[in-house]
C-alpha cells in the first residue's frame, strides 16, 4: 500500500500512444481507481506527456480504437 492507506492505480489492458497537433507524445492508459479516495468512478483514463497529465472518467468503451483528433478532444473532458 502506498501513504495514505489507498492502492496505486492499476493499468487494465494496453494503452497506446499519439502525437498531439504540436508533436507532443502522450500515453494513455486505463487505469483501475475503485479503491482511490475521491474516484469519481470504477476506472480512469490518464493522457500523459512531459507537459502535463490529464485524468477522464467518462469515456467510450472504445477509445483505443478513436482516431487522433478524437483522442485529444477526449483528453480535455473530465
Amino acid at each position: 500500500m502506498s501513504a495514505g492507506g489507498s492502492q496505486p492505480l492499476r493499468t487494465v489492458g494496453a494503452g497506446l500512444t499519439f502525437l498531439d497537433e504540436t508533436g507532443l507524445l502522450w500515453t494513455v492508459t486505463e487505469r483501475n481507481a475503485e479503491n482511490v479516495p475521491g474516484s469519481r468512478g470504477a476506472r480512469c483514463l490518464i493522457f500523459a506527456s512531459t507537459e502535463a497529465v490529464r485524468r477522464v472518467w467518462v469515456y467510450p468503451p472504445g477509445w483505443r480504437d478513436l482516431l487522433t483528433p478524437s483522442l485529444i478532444a477526449l483528453s480535455w473532458s473530465r
